[in-house]
């Protein structure tokens, strides 16, 4: 799969940037800003696929390689850039008038209404990268997409540390700095790659012959995105509303560390789709399970040992990066990480099934599971708290993985790699009782965490390279390894 290294290094370098933000923010700002904050990242995310339409999806689906960018293509892109501004509009007009009332559902707060024009504001510059991205990756610029991953990570960073610590200002003022700048320079990014004026001169003419098609396929999607997103985060809201900003920040703090494994599957997730929808066309069966299985195997042989990781030290290095503010038992912490690997076997299955049947039966699935996981965090958070959150999502995501495997099974009998798993379970066992004897001997704090770290991940990489090559994450990831029709 082109490009899926260049992109792999950028998402990492991202998401390691964006990673500095943690300490940064927990030690400056009170652990309220700090949840209104990822609060505030969690409603962008939420919205921005709603109002997106999934046509970040759709344009992956219809026009995989958007290279000539043909009228017909542009007119059709248009019409796509054209609703989402106006669904973007009409809910910027119900945020700003019900102001209070959302501030209370999101924060817990009236008196925080303050914060909604920020939120609005960095739910359009994450809807225009968002896009953006999607353009660049059907015109095969994953070169240029890594780059602008990284240069968002590190302005996040920068401008949020250069006001509060350079300027001594206010989160408020940092936050608005940050989407202020973010808007900006994604509108330049707009106008510099895409040639939008070009887009705009196009109009809508040509296209219009597509736009059924187009809505058939990407509204069914819009139910299932936002059911979905109600599943993944509405332990969130109801954490605050039963037990407050101050209980859900080390419950963000927690996912901040988890988040490593949403760049595993994320990553293998962007490239996987186009590749899975070309092999599709052809009907290249023998190449679509060995492709799926192998990064299967992959994402397990990176997914598995950070568990085993997260298991001995996650709250350690959670408390060396935070404060005892953001104290979390071990069992909340490998739940959430748990939860989040889970779903990334999830989205491969899932593209099967979006290949095979299309989306008109996913929203009925997720309102289902949706329905079970807030019955369970109504039940749980009250009496349990944050681990009954934790609980909650591992159960309903584990049941939607289930059911969404087992209906990929039935037009394409790919086989889930146990076997490998088992064999990079032991090797990330090793992994872990290194990392145990070297807390046990150097201690805790953040030199010897970081020893501690680099010995037992030097040994892992030793194991894997050395080991049975088909659970090897070394072996599997060779490209050429990718494209090898074996079964």
């Amino acid at each position: 799969m082109k490009g899926t290294f260049s992109y792999a290094t950028a998402r990492f370098i991202e998401r390691l940037v964006s990673f500095f933000l943690l300490p940064i923010l927990t030690k400056i700002v009170t652990p309220a800003e700090f949840a209104i904050w990822s609060q505030s990242i969690v409603i962008a995310g939420i919205l921005m696929p709603v109002i997106l339409l999934k046509f970040e999806t759709t344009v992956v689906q219809f026009f995989p390689n958007w290279t000539t960018q043909n009228k017909k293509e542009n007119s059709v892109i248009l019409f796509m850039m054209t609703l989402i501004l106006i669904l973007f509009c009409l809910i910027t007009i119900i945020a700003l008038v019900f102001d209070e009332y959302i501030a209370f559902l999101i924060f817990g707060d009236y008196q925080l209404s303050l914060y909604i024009p920020i939120v609005i504001g960095l739910l359009l510059s994450e809807l225009l990268f968002e896009f953006l991205i999607a353009l660049l990756r059907i015109s095969n610029r994953i070169s240029n997409v890594s780059i602008y991953i990284i240069m968002k990570g590190i302005w996040r960073l920068g401008i949020i540390t250069f006001v509060l610590i350079g300027f001594g200002s206010s989160f408020y003022f940092a936050f608005w700095s940050f989407v202020i700048f973010q808007i900006f320079i994604t509108i330049g990014l707009y106008v510099w790659e895409i040639k939008l004026f070009s887009l705009v001169k196009t109009g809508f003419k040509k296209g219009r012959s597509k736009w059924v098609k187009v809505l058939k396929f990407s509204l069914p999607l819009v139910p299932f995105i936002i059911l979905l997103m109600i599943h993944n985060f509405v332990d969130r809201f109801l954490i605050t509303y039963f037990l407050g900003l101050d209980s859900l920040a080390p419950y963000s703090a927690a996912f901040s560390l988890a988040v490593v494994i949403t760049f595993f599957h994320s990553t293998i997730s962007f490239m996987l789709h186009p590749e899975l929808s070309k092999k599709w066309s052809y009907k290249n069966n023998i190449e679509i399970i060995n492709l799926l299985q192998k990064i299967t195997t992959a994402y397990l042989a990176l997914t598995i040992p950070f568990l085993v990781f997260i298991g001995v030290a996650g709250v350690d290095v959670l408390l060396v990066l935070t404060s005892n503010d953001y104290l979390i038992s071990t069992q909340t912490l490998i739940l959430i990480c748990l939860n989040m690997a889970i779903f990334g076997i999830f989205q491969f299955s899932h593209y099967i099934v979006l290949l095979d049947r299309g989306s008109l039966n996913a929203p009925i699935l997720m309102f289902i599971i949706t329905g079970i996981n807030i019955l369970l965090n109504l039940l749980l958070i009250p009496k349990f708290g944050i681990l009954g959150a934790a609980l909650s999502s591992f159960f309903s995501t584990s049941v939607l993985t289930i059911i969404v495997y087992n209906m990929s099974q039935k037009n394409l009998k790919w086989n889930f790699p146990f076997k490998e798993s088992v064999k990079i379970l032991i090797r990330s066992l090793i992994m872990g009782v290194i990392i145990w004897l070297g807390i046990t001997l150097l201690g805790k704090d953040i030199i010897s965490l970081t020893i501690t770290v680099i010995i037992s991940g030097i040994i892992y990489v030793l194991l894997d390279f050395f080991g049975d090559k088909k659970s090897s994450f070394i072996f599997l990831t060779k490209l050429d390894n990718f494209h090898k029709n074996k079964t």
